[in-house]
């Protein structure tokens, strides 16, 4: 009994000696990776689905790609990984990585909402708006102070709907959009400089 102790044991502290990275990521990767994807990577690999790619090289020859276009990711091997799950997911399934993330009533989005939909640092945001129908709407932000963003609005297929540079005024903005094809959209900001976005809307200049 006390030699199958000290081999379990002795197999439990060879496991603990193991490097973390020796590990795949196996888990969901956090929501902040799939926005830092969607806003930093994704403009690049949209629409890019040429399959699966596999673990060894392709994984080796993305993370010098990510660091080099995010430089914050080249201490974090976690985010690298997270990254290239993202990566394949896109390329594999043509297709923006999942966020379970509900839509609203009545699409608006409050604060608190917002902050589950942004990067901390650069304040990007990636938001998922639903489905909608064809029809005229408006897309409605409210921001902490006024700043400059970029604003776009694509489809599930990649197609852009919205894609302008707008300078909020008394910390509001408002943008008009057509859509032609029902589906899921998706709303992507870029602030010039840091900045937070406290409410946001989209309402139907045509109600049915």
């Amino acid at each position: 009994m006390t030699q199958r102790y000290i081999t379990w044991l002795s197999y439990v502290l060879s496991l603990l000696l193991i490097p973390y990275d020796a590990f795949p990521v196996e888990e969901e990767p956090f929501q902040e990776s799939v926005i830092i994807f969607n806003t930093i990577c994704a403009k690049c690999h949209e629409a890019q689905c040429s399959g699966r790619l596999s673990f060894g090289d392709a994984y080796d020859e993305s993370a010098s790609h990510i660091i080099r276009h995010y430089g914050k990711a080249a201490e974090k091997k976690w985010l690298q990984k997270e990254l290239f799950s993202i990566l394949n997911h896109m390329k594999e399934n043509c297709a923006y990585y999942p966020m379970q993330v509900p839509v609203p009533p009545k699409r608006i989005w409050n604060t608190e909402i917002l902050e589950k939909m942004t990067t901390l640092l650069e304040r990007n945001y990636f938001i998922p708006v639903g489905a909608l129908s064809p029809g005229q709407y408006n897309l409605e932000l409210k921001l902490a102070k006024d700043a400059k963003v970029t604003a776009h609005l694509v489809s599930e297929t990649f197609d852009i709907v919205v894609e302008d540079c707008y300078q909020s005024s008394e910390q509001r903005l408002e943008i008009p959009f057509s859509i032609d094809e029902a589906g899921n959209y998706y709303v992507r900001v870029y602030p010039r400089k840091p900045v937070q976005i406290t409410w946001l809307a989209i309402t139907s200049i045509n109600p049915h």
